[in-house]
């Protein structure tokens, strides 16, 4: 009997060690799979190939592959195959494609203090505009409770440029804008050509091209970078500084799927490949917006006319005293005020 019950508790531990050391190897084993696992993903764009952020959305996809050791994948899908630049947003919210490059004075579709976006001549460079919204209390407030309530979260910048006016007409003054055909593409446009005197129609990117070509339109405010990347060129031979807005991009991520990656391949992109697509970015955007425009003129037989320094001073009271309060009729007034006095527009 006692022979039986020691041959017992012998089976007994044997058993549990061989129990112990098979939970041991599948915890192994299943580790080792969660960390091979590749995790795919789509990133969906507008803009054309020869574009800036184009350029930057598709090494951010490349760096997050290398930096992940491939754990990472995202497709690429450009020039609107999936999304066009007015559904791309709506689409990450919604989880219909998991990445979207999605241009940031689009958000006023969503949140009319995103009109703030579109004020030219208001914010002074990408920097400024970034830490209005990322380290104020007024703007961190409206950033980040949009981002949560459409379920996005913004991995890094890819900004678009810097704007200015393009016209086939001479752009030497503010006179020279009454009577032209202009296109817009964000509301807040609206009201500095109705100052200028300006006739104006929606018109979307894919169509600009037709639309200059049969005279519909003859003017454009938008980024070197893409006069050069749809070809707009052929038809835009003026344009007008100084710059008069400074648009950002970003790439962007539907939050719910974001929150399935393991918490190392996430910091890798927010720590390091984001970051650093950001910095590039943005530190190369200016010389490249500037060298289309060098392009403009030596390649293209532009004309590329500084504004003088009094028309300056009359568009910026026209800013301040008309177009900007117009437009601020949409922004909550406590917003509007705290950008003032950030940016010293008081």
């Amino acid at each position: 009997m006692k022979r039986s019950k020691k041959h017992f508790k012998v089976s007994g531990f044997v058993s549990f060690i061989v129990v112990t050391m098979l939970v041991m190897v599948m915890s192994v084993l299943t580790a080792s799979a969660s960390e091979s696992k590749v995790y795919k993903a789509r990133l969906s764009y507008h803009w054309g190939p020869k574009h800036m952020s184009a350029i930057m959305a598709n090494k951010f996809a490349e760096e997050c592959k290398k930096a992940t050791n491939g754990r990472l994948d995202i497709e690429v899908f450009p020039s609107g195959q999936l999304f066009n630049i007015k559904q791309i947003l709506p689409a990450v919210s919604q989880g219909s494609v998991e990445m979207g490059g999605v241009v940031g004075v689009l958000f006023m579709r969503g949140d009319n203090n995103f009109y703030m976006l579109g004020l030219q001549r208001f914010f002074n460079g990408f920097q400024q505009k970034r830490d209005f919204w990322e380290k104020t209390p007024a703007g961190k407030k409206v950033w980040e409770g949009f981002q949560k309530k459409l379920g996005f979260k913004i991995l890094a910048y890819i900004p678009v440029g810097p704007c200015l006016y393009f016209s086939s007409k001479q752009l030497d003054s503010i006179s020279a804008f009454k009577g032209l055909k202009a296109r817009y593409l964000i509301a807040t446009e609206k009201a500095s050509f109705k100052v200028l005197g300006t006739k104006y129609v929606g018109v979307s990117t894919a169509e600009v091209y037709t639309a200059l070509k049969t005279g519909m339109i003859d003017t454009v405010s938008t980024v070197p970078s893409a006069i050069k990347a749809y070809s707009w060129w052929d038809y835009l031979k003026y344009a007008q500084l100084p710059y008069t807005l400074y648009a950002d991009a970003y790439i962007t991520v539907n939050t719910k799927w974001w929150d399935t990656l393991p918490k190392e391949i996430q910091d890798i992109v927010l720590n390091d490949v984001g970051p650093r697509i950001s910095k590039e970015a943005t530190d190369s955007v200016m010389d490249f917006s500037d060298n289309i425009l060098k392009e403009l003129v030596e390649k293209h037989g532009g004309t590329v006319s500084p504004l003088p320094e009094a028309e300056i001073k009359k568009l910026k009271e026209l800013d301040k005293t008309i177009i900007w309060p117009e437009i601020a009729k949409k922004i909550d007034p406590a917003l509007y005020e705290a950008a003032k006095k950030f940016t010293g527009n008081e």
